[in-house]
């Protein structure tokens, strides 16, 4: 098994090449890192810790992961119906955010919650992120009823794109 380590000097970026199926998506969402016909493919220092860190989260294959005491997984479970984003640290369910589907293309992002000792740590806003990039990725609209959402969603306008 391939494994390898890239850092910026803040965050250290952990690259399993057996897991990697979607690189595609890392050089759409942030090229200036991500180049796989240079070598070394991975060039950390080229983007912020916090576009580095969103970026990884965003990895559907896990085949990137950050190293050290970091979450390590933001899942997406989905019943049809109503779904969550679930962020873990080192295994331990950190966080959720919840949300029930309006139609085809909506989502109603209704709830955020961070388990008490992973407070102050940027888990909701990491949830949102990983909303925000999956409605992206997939033509979808995020209506934000949840209070924490609608917060994050009036402070940065770069995600307002997917709102309904």
């Amino acid at each position: 098994m391939s494994v390898k380590e890239y850092s910026n000097g803040e965050v250290t970026i952990v690259w399993e090449a057996s897991k990697c199926l979607h690189a595609g998506i890392c050089v759409q969402k942030l090229p200036s890192v991500y180049n796989p016909s240079e070598r070394p493919w991975i060039k950390a220092e080229k983007a912020s810790t916090q576009a580095i860190i969103d970026q990884v989260f965003a990895c559907p294959s896990g085949a990137l992961s950050i190293k050290g005491n970091q979450p390590t997984k933001i899942a997406r479970e989905d019943d049809g119906k109503k779904g969550r984003f679930a962020i873990y640290e080192n295994g331990i369910l950190a966080g959720e955010m919840t949300y029930t589907w309006a139609g085809e293309k909506k989502f109603i992002i209704d709830h955020t919650g961070v388990e008490p000792g992973f407070e102050r740590k940027g888990y909701g806003k990491k949830m949102v992120y990983a909303a925000v990039n999956y409605a992206k990725d997939n033509g979808l609209y995020i209506i934000p009823l949840c209070p924490f959402a609608k917060a994050e969603f009036e402070k940065n306008a770069t995600l307002g794109n997917v709102l309904k």
